[in-house]
């Protein structure tokens, strides 16, 4: 417990600065952040991240990172447009394909899914912090004091009221009434939050319908990473952070809440 506590508290002095300052710095750590959480993905299913497989998926990984900003921007001397770098997301996933035609012997179709979902997966998840971000700080903050707020409330509400298992195969101690506690924790809680930093002016109907689908999505993430590593008969994906294990451990929930946040976002917009 002492261990996990320092490894917190260190790991949030160098985060929270840079989520502050946001810009280039943040951008810098988020995209170290996918490189290391790729890496992890990748060594589950022992893919060397040196490999060229391993560096095409690195490449679409971090593509995805900091996709807002185009790779190549238009020039007095080149009359093209710019290239957007979801271009090279799927230029890489096509190289990938084509690598399963002529390294059969050492690269399968199913490596090649496994690195496109990988890529994904840690790429747009990370890609969505930095987005969300560029909103606002306290849209940040609103994301993970949802996903706080639950996983905090649902192990207490669990423990105290918990009878019927969540996902009884991939994590034993997970209920349905301790996901039901958090979630209806969280929306008490962004309710709240929102009344006093509501920065894109969500009704309170609208919070609801977002805290309920990032919350329950952010658990599933949570449940996702879980199956992985039960898959792959792993305890942490990684470990870099004493304690906590590795980067997709500590960041498995923030990457489905953040797809999550970014599509309702869009509907209700």
């Amino acid at each position: 417990m002492k261990t996990r506590i320092i490894t917190a508290i260190v790991a949030l002095l160098v985060f929270v600065p840079l989520l502050i300052i946001g810009g280039v710095p943040f951008q810098l750590l988020i995209t170290l952040l996918a490189a290391i959480g790729i890496f992890e993905f990748l060594r589950m299913k022992e893919i060397h991240i040196f490999s060229i497989e391993g560096m095409i998926t690195l490449i679409a990984t971090i593509s995805l990172t900091v996709s807002q900003s185009p790779i190549l921007t238009q020039g007095p001397l080149f009359n093209i447009k710019p290239i957007d770098n979801l271009h090279v997301f799927f230029l890489c996933i096509l190289l990938l394909m084509i690598l399963t035609v002529y390294r059969e012997n050492h690269f399968s179709i199913d490596e090649a899914a496994y690195c496109s979902l990988g890529s994904l997966y840690v790429g747009g998840g990370f890609g969505g912090v930095l987005l969300v971000r560029n909103i606002g700080i306290s849209m940040v903050l609103f994301i993970f004091i949802i996903i706080w707020s639950t996983d905090t409330f649902a192990y207490f509400t669990g423990r105290k009221f918990g009878q019927h298992k969540l996902a009884p195969k991939i994590s034993p101690n997970k209920t349905i009434e301790g996901s039901i506690g958090g979630t209806l924790c969280a929306a008490v809680i962004a309710l709240v939050y929102t009344h006093f930093y509501n920065l894109l002016a969500f009704s309170w109907i609208e919070i609801i319908i977002m805290v309920i689908c990032i919350s329950v999505f952010g658990q599933m993430g949570d449940l996702v990473e879980s199956a992985y590593k039960r898959h792959f008969n792993i305890k942490d994906s990684g470990k870099l952070l004493p304690g906590h294990g590795g980067i997709l451990d500590r960041f498995d929930s923030t990457f489905f809440a953040m797809f999550m946040f970014q599509i309702i976002l869009t509907i209700l917009q």
